[in-house]
């Protein structure tokens, strides 16, 4: 299996993290931000990263990436349980992509070209209220659990890249949430985390 991806792009984030928890050697190509890699273009009619080949096999949406990488290795126990155990955890993959995406790309996008510069007030306040209602949501789905499954699982995945993301560019988790706290230092010490964190991301020095 050949992967293009970005370090710090969430979207291949979760699907590296997916991989290392899985134990699976996977032959990487980076992409480097703001460039479009020539073998990516020509493999995905959106252009963008990630993109998993194997054999003639080309996926280029990270949720159908997982969900096959999940078919392909359910030794790892990353999509596993009952069915409505697996639905949640198929959710909370979908909000991370959708509605945590969403509410944090503005601020960060502004970051990133504004480099240097004073950041935005008005667009960094909207974006802090909309991700502690975020907060609160997964606080609630969590509850007194040390993941969202049963065990570190696909939502974790998902949902630690946008975590990490935030945090980085100056987006924290509210002490509202101690559960949320505790989930994110739970989840940092796992090998997944420490080996695939991006040494560097666009806009912060």
């Amino acid at each position: 299996m050949r992967l293009y991806h970005r370090p710090d792009c969430p979207f291949c984030w979760k699907v590296r993290i997916f991989l290392h928890e899985a134990q699976t050697e996977i032959e990487e190509v980076f992409v480097e931000f703001g460039k479009k890699h020539p073998d990516v273009v020509s493999l995905n009619p959106n252009a963008t990263v990630p993109v998993l080949i194997e054999g003639d096999l080309v996926i280029y949406e990270s949720a159908l990436i997982i969900e096959y990488l999940s078919d392909m290795f359910p030794q790892s126990m990353l999509m596993h349980g009952s069915p409505l155990e697996i639905a949640n955890i198929r959710q909370l993959h979908s909000y991370s992509d959708s509605k945590v995406g969403k509410a944090l790309f503005p601020y960060i996008k502004h970051v990133r070209e504004n480099q240097g510069c004073s950041v935005d007030e008005g667009l960094k306040r909207t974006t802090l209220e909309a991700w502690v209602g975020i907060q609160g949501k997964l606080s609630e789905s969590i509850g007194n659990k040390d993941f969202f499954s049963a065990d570190f699982s696909v939502a974790e995945c998902a949902l630690i890249p946008r975590f990490t993301i935030a945090i980085t560019y100056g987006l924290h988790i509210s002490n509202q949430f101690p559960n949320l706290l505790d989930w994110y230092e739970r989840c940092k010490k796992r090998e997944s985390f420490i080996t695939t964190l991006p040494r560097s991301f666009p806009g912060i020095k």
